[in-house]
């Protein structure tokens, strides 16, 4: 259970537990990703492990700035618009993700839970988009205190330019990660997403296989293609991977990690 997408969520915990927790005021941080291919040398779980883990480490760090947080039961049904001609790679329609989490949502308002912060690090435009319409619909039409946080850079990357009180543009370092991917176009099972997991969850990655592959090396014109997803983007990457897998950095992935969940917890901390 060392590597569970469970540990320290209320699933593992009783219901007076998380009822004490409330009671003190906690908020509630709900990890939102997806099972999907991530190469042969990670595991599909890649996105909902990672992004459980930052919950983990913005969840320390509000506690020691004295926040209580409850970390939800992690949502990993989302969306698959490029790599979903690739086995393992799960997809839901736009509109089951949608009515699963304004219900998700709705359970943790009704138990006393005021403020909800969504994280997610599955990078298809889709599943984003989607996110960020739901934090949209139950701000403003459900009056729940739901908030999407991300880094402003993914946001801008992906055209939310918006300035509302329900998306949380936090602005991160790009320094690290560039330095670790370098020139070419690293996004998915790469350099970045292969040295997390090793660094969080070394019995998922598979290193030996890693430091065999090639770099994808893709073009812009290769990416469009990629982006569009099906077929195309399986031939544009037969392997499931874009990006440099070998190039594993423990180093710079903590670094990365550790200025992400610091940067998270003390924006939510000032929403608090």
């Amino acid at each position: 259970m060392g590597y569970s997408i469970f540990q320290n969520t209320m699933v593992d915990m009783t219901y007076p537990q998380i009822e004490e927790e409330i009671k003190k005021g906690a908020c509630a941080l709900l990890p939102i990703s997806v099972v999907e291919e991530h190469g042969p040398h990670l595991c599909t779980g890649t996105d909902i492990y990672l992004t459980q883990a930052v919950c983990g480490k913005v969840k320390q760090r509000l506690n020691a700035m004295g926040k209580p947080v409850l970390i939800a039961p992690p949502f990993y049904w989302g969306i698959n618009s490029i790599t979903d001609s690739f086995v393992g790679s799960f997809t839901i329609s736009a509109e089951t993700m949608e009515a699963l989490l304004l219900d998700i949502l709705e359970n943790l308002k009704k138990w006393g839970i005021h403020k909800i912060f969504m994280l997610n690090f599955h990078g298809d435009y889709v599943h984003i988009r989607k996110i960020a319409e739901i934090a949209k619909k139950a701000y403003i039409e459900r009056k729940t205190e739901a908030y999407f946080i991300n880094s402003k850079s993914t946001f801008m990357q992906f055209g939310i330019t918006e300035e509302v009180p329900y998306l949380l543009n936090v602005p991160l370092n790009q320094n690290l990660l560039s330095s670790m991917c370098g020139d070419s176009i690293d996004i998915h099972a790469g350099a970045a997403e292969t040295s997390w997991m090793m660094l969080d969850y070394e019995e998922l990655a598979d290193p030996d296989i890693a430091k065999q592959l090639k770099a994808t090396n893709l073009s812009m014109d290769d990416l469009r293609i990629w982006l569009h997803g099906g077929n195309s983007a399986k031939e544009i990457t037969p392997s499931g991977y874009c990006g440099n897998p070998a190039n594993i950095d423990l180093d710079a992935i903590q670094r990365i990690e550790k200025e992400t969940s610091e940067a998270f917890a003390s924006y939510i901390y000032k929403v608090l």
